[in-house]
This record gives structure tokens, sequence and C-alpha cells, in this order.
């Protein structure tokens, strides 16, 4: 749509409005078309900018000054924020191109390797005030769920293709799939700062503080595997699954302890905690460990796009959370997956788990001399 058309459009919604008798209608227009001008080049469709209009329309009819304005303006350009997620809503595109275009906002692009990068020169960022657990996650998890309702999927010829050029074929499945990674990061920093801010002792405490009651303890069998030649020898692994022993495993939890893993109540934010409660994250520093990003990747946090799979038929979970890593996953995931490995699903890690559930540690304690 042309200019022109917008600015009938405001005419129209502003025409004859007693509430905005004495507002400087012609500044405000100026504002309120510069505004979509900008928004319009960055890939919103009439449906989304129809939809800030009425945003914008709506605050200036509550505002003696800016005040309200203002923040508005700011928030179009931050991803998670109520004016973004709204207009994500209001928009009448396809799903699957909502699914992108938030990537594109955020400067998503793979490079040479196939592996998903963000721009920092381009006008949009994630929301700081975004919560785990936020309302935009959720909308955006079930966007790709309508979008991929059978996954992420790759045609049958194409998985005896190297892993690099599966993800240059499947540009855009590569994107969504590595976006939970840039989902995971907005989380713990997220997280990280609340709890500075609060003075917590443990990133355990942040989390629980922010979900209140909505969160839950999850099965964490695959964020707690253990460094082949490290912490384990190829004794200690299943001859038949390539998973761990029970020995394997009490040699795991010796050196390294339980790793819990925390759900917000819509099963998509994330989180994996350590016996000190504090998160294991590869978006976070930890020089006193030398193999800690090997860690982190392997045993580390995974935003989920599917529902909870007790509760869901359609099996989302797998489907876009479970299967994906095989093909899109990066290099460096890819190449350091190979060496840890997962415990046995059996009543032994199962009683274990729910131990740790309860606080029992079981992370062999130094003595200092």
């Amino acid at each position: 749509m042309q200019e022109t058309n917008f600015d009938k459009i405001i005419l129209e919604k502003t025409a004859n409005d007693p509430t905005l008798a004495t507002k400087d209608l012609s500044r405000y227009k100026r504002l309120l078309l510069e505004q979509i001008k900008l928004i319009q080049q960055t890939g919103w469709d009439y449906g989304a900018i129809t939809t800030f209009m009425d945003l914008f329309i709506a605050d200036l009819k509550q505002s003696e000054t800016d005040e309200l304005l203002n923040p508005l303006l700011q928030n179009t350009f931050l991803v998670g924020s109520k004016p973004y997620e709204k207009m994500l809503e209001g928009s009448q595109m396809s799903d699957k191109s909502k699914v992108i275009l938030v990537i594109d906002h955020l400067g998503g692009f793979l490079d040479e390797n196939g592996d998903l990068q963000l721009s920092k020169s381009v006008l949009y960022q994630f929301d700081p005030q975004m919560t785990p657990g936020a309302s935009f996650l959720d909308k955006y998890a079930k966007l790709v769920q309508s979008a991929y309702p059978n996954g992420l999927v790759i045609e049958k010829d194409d998985k005896k293709l190297s892993k690099t050029a599966i993800k240059k074929k499947y540009p855009a499945e590569t994107k969504i799939h590595q976006f939970r990674n840039q989902l995971d990061r907005h989380n713990i920093k997220y997280i990280r700062r609340f709890k500075e801010a609060h003075d917590l002792k443990s990133d355990e405490q942040a989390i629980k503080c922010l979900l209140g009651k909505n969160w839950f303890y999850a099965d964490p069998q695959y964020h707690n595997r253990a460094y082949l030649n490290v912490d384990i020898g190829v004794d200690d692994l299943q001859k038949t699954s390539r998973t761990l022993r029970n020995r394997g495993l009490v040699k795991k939890l010796r050196k390294r302890g339980f790793y819990r893993k925390i759900l917000s109540a819509d099963y998509h934010s994330e989180f994996i905690i350590d016996e000190d409660g504090q998160l294991l994250s590869q978006w976070l520093e930890n020089n006193e460990i030398s193999d800690y990003r090997e860690l982190t990747i392997a045993n580390g946090e995974s935003f989920n796009y599917g529902e909870r799979p007790r509760v869901d038929p359609f099996k989302s979970h797998d489907k876009l959370d479970g299967t994906p890593p095989r093909y899109f996953d990066t290099d460096e995931r890819n190449r350091i997956k190979k060496n840890w490995i997962s415990p046995t699903d059996n009543w032994f890690y199962q009683l274990l788990r729910r131990l740790a559930e309860f606080g029992i540690r079981y992370k062999k304690i130094k003595i200092k001399e």
C-alpha cells in the first residue's frame, strides 16, 4: 500500500473523535506515517501496520503528552514486546512467513557452515523485559507448530547428505531449529540479570521466583551426559544402546553431580541446574572448568517449540524438538555430542532423578587440606 492510502485510513480513524479534538493531529499524523514507512520497510504487511495504527491512536487518546507514544514507537522494534506481539497476531501473512519474519527482524543468517548467526546491525532486538514464560514465547512456539505440523522434515534421500549440506539445502528449517538457541540465550541472560538485581544466592532461586508456581521438574536424561574417556571409559557403556551403565552413571555423579531440569508451565522455557542451584548453559562463562563449554553444549538447556508430551497427542515435541537436532544442529554441537554419553533410562536412573528433585546431592565433596 502507498503512503497516501494510509493517510486516508488515518483520517477515517481519527475523524470526529472528541477525545482527539485538542490534539495537534497534523503533527501526530506525520509521526505515525514516518513510523509506518519504517516498519513497512522491515517486512510488516497491511494487517500488522493497521494493528500498529490502532495501538498508536489508542495511546494518543489517553496521553496528554508523548509519554505513551514514545515507548510504543520504541517497543515496535523489540521482539517479544506487547506491541510487537500484537502486530504479529494482526499480520495476515502465513504462519511460515511469520516464523521467519521474526528471525529476519533479528538479522538471522546462515554462515559458511550453515549455522545461524544474528547480525547486530539491525533495528530489532529482543525485548530486554521479556521474561521466561512470557506469552510471546508461547505464541511463537505455537506459530511454529502450526507452520510445521509434521515437524522440520527433510526428504528421505537427503538424509544421506552431510550435515552441512543438509543445512544449506534446508535454510528455513535450519534457521528455525537453531533459533531455539537464541531464545535460550535471551532467557539465560534475563535470569542472570534478575538474580544480580535481587541479590539472590542461586540461579534456581531466580528461576522459581520469576515463574512463581508456573514451573515443574522434567526428566533430564539427555542433560546428564558423561564425557567419554574423561568421566567414564568404554567399559562403562551399554554395548547395545551406547548409554551409561549404572557404574558409569555413578562415576559421572561423583565428579559432576546430578543436573536437574526445570521447565516453565507452558513447556517452552527450559533450564538445567547443577547441584549448587546454578545454571548450566553455554551462554555463561566459567573458566574454572576446562571442558565447561563442551559440558554445557552437551548438557545445557534447549528451548522447546513443542507441547508437553503427556498432554499432546500430536507429538509436537518429538517432531519439532527431538528429531531436528539430528540434521540441523550446529557443527560444534554435532562434533561434541559424539563424545558425551547419556544415562540408561532404568529404575536406578529414575530413582536418582527423583531423589535429586527432593534435595539429595551426589557430587563428591573435596576435603580441604
